[in-house]
C-alpha cells in the first residue's frame, strides 16, 4: 500500500481566467539534493508543504461551490471554470488536472519533509516533532480532498522515483488520514507565537479528524451499521478535543483583515500578497466574486439566484455577511445595487474594486462553528436522534447568528425540543448551508449526504437551460482521473465510472446505487 507517486507529480500549465498560477514561488524551500542542516532549514522544508495550498483557493472554490445549485459562472463558458459551472467538465479540465497535480505535489512535499527531518541529528528534537506533525497534518489535509474528489486514491508515504502506483480503496485512504491526524494531534502544539499564526495546531488536527470520522462513516462502501455508528462516536470524541476556540460575536469578523486568525479560526490558508513578488500569494476568491467591479456584468463566481439569501430568517446576521445586494462605491459616494447579489465574505469592503492580487484575506478552512455542527450531526447519526449535547452544539451556532449572547445560554432562537432524527438531520443540513456560504464545502456536503443529483435537479437554477444544471448525473459524484496520469499507469489509475475510458471490471456497473 505504501507506493510512490513521485513519478506522476507533474506540473500543469497555468490555469485559465481567475485561475491560480501553478508556477508560484514557495514560501521558502530547500534544494531537493540537501538535507536540512538546522532548525531553520527544517521549518523552510515544511513551509513548502503549506505553499502548495496557497495557490488553490480559486480551484477549491470552483470545484466545490461552482458545481452546485447555489452558484453560477459568469466567465467564458468554454473556460475551465465555465465548464465546471455548466457541469460539462471532462478529464482534461484545467482545474481538475491542476487539482490532481497539486494535491499530489502537496503529498510528495509532506513525505519529503517527514523523511528528511525524522532522526536528523542536525535538527532539534522539538523542531523534528513539530515539523513532522505539521507535515502529517498537511498530508492528511491533501489526502482528504483527494479521496473526496476521486474516491479510491494512491497512498504514498515515501517518494521513490520510478515506482508504480495504484489507487487504494476509500477505506484504506481514510485509515491513513486517520493515522496521520492522530500522530499530528500528539506532535503539534496547542498554539504558536504571533510570528507563526496560521500553522497547523493540535486543535486543527482534532477538528479535521472529527470531520473525517463523520464523512468516513457516511461514505464507506463496506461498513456495517455498527461500524458507521462507531465512526460517528469517534467524530464526537474528536470534536470534544477541540478546545481553546470560540465563536466570533460578529460573524463577519471571520473575514476581517484586522482579525486574521481570530478566536474562531482553527485553520486557514494564510494569504499574503507579499509571499511572492507577483502577488500570487493573494486570495483570488474576491477577484472571482467581484472581478467585474461596480457593474451588472457577472463576475467569475456569482450566486445562482436569491434562493439561499432569501431563506434566512429576519435578524440572521449571516445573510448580510454572506451576500451583498449592494456595495458602497467610494468613487461615486453612492451604493451600487446589483441585479444579482455578490458573495461578500472575501470582498475587502475598504477597497472593493482593487486588484485581485492585493487581497490578504485568509481562506477559511476550519473554524469553530463547523466543529459544533459536525458534533451535532455526528450525535444524531450515532444515536438515531439528537440529545441535549447535540441541541446545545447547533444552538450555539444559531444563537451567534441572531446575536444572542452569551451563546452558552438558552435563546428564543434555539431549535424546538423533541425533533426526530430526520427533522434534526435536516436542521443541521440547513444550518450548514446558511453558515458556510462560499466556504468551499457545499458540494462536499451534498456528496457525503448522497443527495447531490436530487438537490441540483430540484433546484430553481436547474430549470433554466442557460446554466445546464439539469444535466447533473451520478458520475458527477466523482471527478475523472486526468489522462496524462492514466497514460503513465493505466492499470493502477483506472478511470472513474461514467467517464471516457472507465472499466466496469474496476468500477462496477453503477457504484452509486442508493445515491440520490
Amino acid at each position: 500500500m505504501k507506493h510512490s507517486i513521485f513519478n506522476i507529480v507533474l506540473w500543469a500549465a497555468a490555469l485559465t481566467a481567475c485561475g491560480d498560477s501553478l508556477d508560484q514561488a514557495p514560501i521558502s524551500s530547500l534544494s531537493q539534493s540537501t538535507l536540512p542542516a538546522s532548525d531553520a532549514d527544517a521549518i523552510a522544508l515544511v513551509n513548502s508543504v503549506y505553499a502548495v495550498n496557497i495557490g488553490k483557493s480559486t480551484a477549491f472554490g470552483y470545484m466545490t461551490d461552482l458545481v452546485t445549485e447555489t452558484t453560477i459562472s459568469g466567465e467564458n463558458p468554454n473556460g475551465g471554470g465555465g465548464l465546471l459551472g455548466l457541469l460539462k467538465w471532462d478529464a482534461n479540465n484545467s482545474y481538475v488536472v491542476g487539482m490532481w497535480n497539486d494535491l499530489a505535489k502537496g503529498i510528495a512535499n509532506a513525505n519529503d519533509a517527514i523523511d528528511r527531518v525524522q532522526d536528523n541529528a542536525q535538527v532539534s528534537l522539538s523542531t523534528q516533532q513539530r515539523v513532522i506533525g505539521e507535515a502529517k497534518f498537511l498530508r492528511a489535509y491533501y489526502l482528504n480532498y483527494a479521496v473526496q474528489f476521486w474516491g479510491d486514491y494512491p497512498i504514498v508515504l515515501h517518494n521513490v522515483e520510478g515506482s508504480s502506483v495504484e489507487r487504494q480503496p476509500v477505506d484504506a485512504v481514510y485509515a491513513q488520514i486517520e493515522q496521520d491526524l492522530l500522530d499530528a494531534a500528539e506532535e503539534l502544539p496547542a498554539s504558536y507565537g504571533s510570528t507563526d499564526l496560521g500553522r497547523a495546531t493540535r486543535g486543527a488536527a482534532w477538528a479535521l479528524l472529527s470531520k473525517v470520522y463523520l464523512t468516513w462513516g457516511q461514505v464507506s462502501p463496506t461498513f456495517s451499521e455498527a461500524e458507521r455508528k462507531a465512526k460517528y462516536a469517534q467524530a464526537v470524541e474528536a470534536a470534544n478535543q477541540v478546545t481553546g476556540y470560540a465563536l466570533e460575536e460578529d460573524f463577519s469578523a471571520n473575514w476581517d483583515n484586522n482579525n486574521r486568525n481570530g478566536k474562531e479560526s482553527i485553520f486557514a490558508t494564510q494569504h499574503n500578497t507579499g509571499s511572492a513578488a507577483d502577488g500570487t500569494g493573494g486570495n483570488h476568491l474576491c477577484h472571482c466574486a467581484f472581478s467585474s467591479g461596480f457593474s451588472n456584468s457577472l463576475p467569475h463566481v456569482v450566486p445562482a439566484n436569491r434562493d439561499v439569501e432569501d431563506s434566512y430568517a429576519p435578524g440572521d446576521q449571516r445573510r448580510e455577511a454572506s451576500f451583498a445586494d449592494s456595495l458602497y462605491n467610494p468613487e461615486t459616494g453612492n451604493y451600487y445595487v446589483f441585479d444579482l447579489p455578490r458573495f461578500r465574505k472575501y470582498i475587502d469592503i475598504s477597497d472593493p474594486n482593487g486588484s485581485a492580487n492585493n487581497r490578504n484575506v485568509n481562506r477559511t478552512i476550519l473554524r469553530y462553528a463547523e466543529v459544533l455542527l459536525v458534533k451535532a450531526e455526528a450525535i444524531n447519526e450515532r444515536d438515531g436522534g439528537p440529545n441535549a449535547e447535540a441541541y446545545e452544539a447547533i444552538n450555539q451556532v444559531r444563537r451567534r447568528a441572531f446575536r444572542s449572547f452569551p451563546v452558552e445560554q438558552p435563546s428564543a432562537h434555539d431549535l424546538p425540543a423533541g425533533l426526530s432524527y430526520a427533522d434534526f438531520q435536516q436542521e443541521v443540513r440547513q444550518e450548514r448551508q446558511w453558515e458556510f456560504v462560499y466556504e468551499q464545502k457545499h458540494w462536499l456536503d451534498l456528496v457525503r449526504w448522497r443527495i447531490l443529483v436530487k438537490t441540483i435537479k430540484n433546484s430553481t437554477v436547474a430549470q433554466d437551460p442557460q446554466y445546464n444544471k439539469q444535466t447533473i448525473d451520478f458520475h458527477h459524484y466523482r471527478y475523472p482521473i486526468p489522462p496524462a496520469q492514466r497514460e503513465i499507469n493505466p492499470e493502477g489509475l483506472w478511470q472513474n465510472w461514467g467517464y471516457d475510458g472507465y472499466d466496469e471490471s474496476k468500477t462496477g456497473a453503477n457504484p452509486y446505487a442508493g445515491f440520490e
